[in-house]
């Protein structure tokens, strides 16, 4: 054999290898994702609510909510052959007509344009209230296959178009998940008359972590709060971003409640202090104010050696609409 048919030969079994190599990712299933801890997110505006896997990332706004298994999903979801990572998607849209039933068949027309393929309509009860599942196909080339289904409910004027999808064969592996999050969706509460919907309700939902568990009112909503320096982080706001209840862990390296204060007391410009007990632990409190018309509060815990500290920020001319709430998450903290 001479060097270019040897050249030939080993280019020839070089593209069989990616071939192979090809065919065998292809191949790769998902496995099935069973429905572990759930965590709700509660539209600050208009009131429905619906449970996702603790962790998800969250892309949401008032009247319409997105939320991904992983980073860059919601890449891939905006531009299928594009760049992005293959992955699941979750979410709802809140569409104002005054026709339901003409809208929801318009959607369906506007899906099928634009070569999406719908599968059998189904009818199914969701939050007490028929509604329409509609199956669908997508298909963008190669491996970016989209497959999932809306369920459209029609309210009085009104529209709540829940999401559910998947490229390959992660939209059946993430089944029961999107079975579990359907099952827990909440059309919003009546709004009371004259009421500011920004405050924080008076209804409390519970969150467990890895050190404490607590209430919070369930119209404030979880953020992606990057982790920095701490070890833990959980932030959530309310109908007003500058309200909000914040729990950061660190190491306290072996240092008493007191120690740990004195070291960070020179960060806040402080109005007052005091003690406090907080889930059965000594706590001390620092009251400042980073703005004219917010005020905050910062509590110091050290328990198994870490610092858990947490910051309540509110709205100064509606801190008796607040404070009241914000004492109840205070006091419902419990260590593990």
């Amino acid at each position: 054999m001479n060097r270019s048919e040897t050249r030939l030969a080993i280019s020839a079994v070089g593209a069989l290898a990616l071939l192979l190599l090809s065919g065998c990712a292809q191949e790769k299933k998902v496995e099935p994702v069973p429905v572990g801890d759930m965590e709700e997110y509660r539209d600050p505006g208009i009131g429905f609510a619906i449970k996702h896997p603790k962790g998800w990332i969250s892309n949401s706004q008032v009247g319409r909510a997105r939320f991904y298994n992983a980073q860059d999903v919601d890449k891939k979801f905006l531009d299928p052959p594009g760049v992005g990572a293959h992955g699941v998607e979750i979410s709802v849209e809140v569409i104002n007509t005054p026709e339901p039933a003409a809208k929801i068949t318009q959607l369906k027309s506007e899906m099928s344009s634009i070569g999406i393929v719908l599968g059998q309509e189904q009818t199914v009860t969701v939050a007490g209230t028929q509604a329409t599942k509609v199956p669908y196909t997508a298909n963008y080339g190669g491996s970016n296959i989209i497959y999932g289904h809306h369920v459209h409910i029609p309210g009085d004027s009104v529209i709540y178009d829940l999401g559910f999808a998947g490229f390959g064969d992660y939209y059946n592996a993430y089944a029961t998940v999107f079975d579990a999050s359907l099952s827990s969706f909440e059309l919003p509460k009546p709004k009371e008359p004259g009421r500011d919907e920004t405050l924080p309700s008076e209804t409390m939902t519970e969150y467990s972590g890895k050190m404490f568990s607590f209430l919070y009112p369930d119209n404030f909503n979880f953020t992606n709060a990057p982790k920095g320096k701490f070890e833990e982080v959980i932030e959530l706001r309310g109908g007003r971003q500058d309200c909000s209840i914040r729990f950061d862990v660190f190491d306290a390296k072996g240092l008493t409640v007191e120690k740990v204060y004195e070291q960070n007391k020179g960060t806040y410009r402080a109005k007052s202090t005091g003690k406090a007990t907080v889930g059965g632990e000594n706590a001390l409190f620092v009251n400042y104010s980073s703005r004219a018309d917010v005020e905050s509060r910062a509590y110091f815990v050290v328990k198994s050696d870490k610092v858990v500290r947490f910051t309540l920020n509110w709205y100064k001319p509606q801190a008796n609409k607040y404070l009241p709430v914000y004492e109840k998450a205070v006091s419902s903290i419990k260590f593990k």
